[in-house]
């Protein structure tokens, strides 16, 4: 069974979330990267876990260590 309506984004609200535009989103999709999303007929939605643990997932932890880096 589908998880309750309010745990999807439709694409303006991915966009928004994102910091995206929709032309962005939609060239992500045609390119094969970007978040998930699912086809309803012709509406795009994004499942908000799926969205959220995609851009956790592509989080860049700077390392600290660096000998390049002064203090």
């Amino acid at each position: 069974m589908l998880d309750d309506l309010d745990q999807w984004l439709t694409e303006d609200e991915a966009a928004a979330a994102a910091g995206k535009t929709k032309r962005t989103l939609r060239q992500w999709r045609r390119r094969g990267v970007g978040p998930p999303y699912t086809r309803f007929g012709r509406t795009i939605k994004y499942r908000k876990p799926a969205f959220i643990s995609h851009y956790r997932r592509s989080e860049i932890k700077p390392n600290r260590t660096h000998p390049s880096v002064t203090k």
